[in-house]
């Protein structure tokens, strides 16, 4: 997940110095109009319950799944999706049989649980639903902790040799949290979630820290010091190896990055990934260097990782599409911090000027950070709203454009698809457009452009 988050459960309590908050606030499991989801679910609570009692009671109930696979394990505020995806695409290519457990979706529920890099099918999914639903109606977990019990028995049913599991919202009280992994990665620490996770970068930073393991090797990319500080005597008091990943050198370009990476088990790696964006030098960096910490009955070798790495591709994170001589460009920037990463990285490839933004943020977003920080990469701003989210999470877009320049060429259209043809409008021969903000819009604007990622089809075979 970029941090995408999740609902979690009920009742361990609150973080000293303005951790979360026992408000009620709307859960990040799927969405309530996804079709496959509301075949899968019964009715649950939307709101957020913070702890981990009832994702382990609901767990135990069909026998602790994935108890004894081994798990990796990865947090953070931004980039933690792109590490699970290059892990699990890493030890696909050592011959493993791997699970992928990720939020949010940007089409359809069936995107968050992978094996061997594919949904399962309708009817394995349904399977495992039919068995946890006695669990789910006693329990009545959060929507999240309900997909994320899902996932585990899907997995453990599909019979994969190792799982690869990112954090939905926070870390400590995150549903996932249930897990003993081999490793744990945090990517970084910001300010995202301020009323549920905490209200400075130390608060946010202990919820982080709190899928450290004692004894378990960590890896992180962080770079603020009192987030360091933080994570630093977390992981001390739990007997935890901490090793800090810095960045390494490389380029970028419009068709991806290059990276050399020093290492201590494969030498020095000249790696080539299509991801876009110098963020992803840390991305690809803390997933190579994290697999070092795990236990030599996983082997991984050097050239196994250059062919993972040159073939990871990832929907939604700069996704480059072309409709004739015009570029689209597709990033799920939900946060201050990504949305600076975007700015960043379409000036540094030089994508074609004008830049047309569409744009649609989520109401518990800091919207006026997100659209600051955009602005001097666009010459125009198309601002929509995602549909088929809760209500109360719904933006105010007039509001929110008093965040861009006054001087800025700025529309207004509630919904999506037209948004985007508005877009077109406004983008001469040669520009670029931009579609960033929520997971939501991003997997809009896919289905319209008719690029649906293969992840979020129905499986053409009986692949299980």
């Amino acid at each position: 997940m970029s941090s995408a988050g999740a609902g979690q459960s009920g009742g361990d309590g609150q973080a000293d110095g303005g951790g979360p908050s026992s408000g009620s606030s709307v859960d990040f499991g799927p969405a309530p109009d996804d079709p496959l989801a509301a075949r899968l679910f019964p009715p649950l609570p939307g709101t957020v319950k913070w702890g981990l009692e009832r994702t382990r009671r609901i767990l135990a109930g069909v026998g602790h799944p994935l108890r004894t696979t081994p798990i990796l394990h990865v947090g953070g505020t931004n980039g933690k999706g792109t590490v699970a995806w290059i892990w699990a695409s890493i030890l696909r290519e050592t011959g493993l049989r791997v699970g992928l457990y990720t939020s949010p979706d940007l089409i359809s529920f069936r995107e968050r649980i992978l094996v061997e890099g594919r949904p399962l099918s309708d009817l394995a999914l349904e399977a495992a639903a039919d068995e946890l639903r006695p669990l789910l109606l006693r329990e009545e977990p959060s929507r999240f902790e309900a997909a994320t019990a899902l996932a585990f028995l899907a997995l453990e049913r599909a019979r994969v040799e190792v799982a690869v599991v990112e954090v939905g919202l926070g870390g400590r009280l995150d549903a996932t949290n249930v897990v003993e992994p081999l490793v744990t990665a945090i990517t970084n620490v910001g300010l995202e979630h301020r009323s549920l996770l905490g209200r400075d970068l130390a608060a946010i930073a202990r919820e982080k820290a709190g899928i450290l393991k004692p004894g378990v090797p960590a890896y992180t990319t962080a770079r603020e010091a009192d987030v360091l500080e933080v994570l630093t005597r977390e992981a001390a008091t739990l007997g935890a190896p901490l090793i800090r990943v810095p960045e390494p050198s490389g380029t970028l370009g419009m068709e991806g990055i290059t990276v050399s990476l020093p290492t201590r088990r494969w030498g020095r790696l000249e790696l080539t990934s299509p991801l876009v964006g110098r963020h992803h030098f840390s991305n690809v960096a803390l997933a190579i260097r994290s697999l070092e910490g795990l236990p030599p009955r996983i082997a991984v070798g050097a050239e196994e990782i250059r062919r993972s790495v040159a073939g990871v591709r990832i929907p939604g994170r700069f996704q480059v599409e072309r409709e004739g001589n015009r570029l689209w460009v597709l990033d799920v920037a939900h946060n201050a911090a990504a949305a600076e990463a975007l700015a960043s990285t379409l000036d540094r490839v030089a994508a074609p000027r004008p830049r047309v933004g569409v744009v649609g943020i989520l109401a518990d977003k800091d919207h006026a950070a997100v659209l600051s920080r955009l602005a001097p990469a666009l010459d125009a701003v198309v601002l929509t709203t995602p549909s088929g989210i809760h209500s109360s999470r719904v933006w105010n877009p007039g509001e929110a454009r008093a965040a861009l320049p006054s001087e800025m060429e700025v529309h207004i259209e509630p919904d999506a698809g037209r948004a985007l043809d508005r877009a077109r409008g406004l983008m001469t021969e040669g520009a670029t457009g931009v579609v960033t903000g929520s997971f939501r819009l991003v997997g809009e604007a896919l289905q319209v452009m008719g690029r649906v990622p293969p992840e979020a089809l129905p499986p053409s075979s009986d692949f299980e």
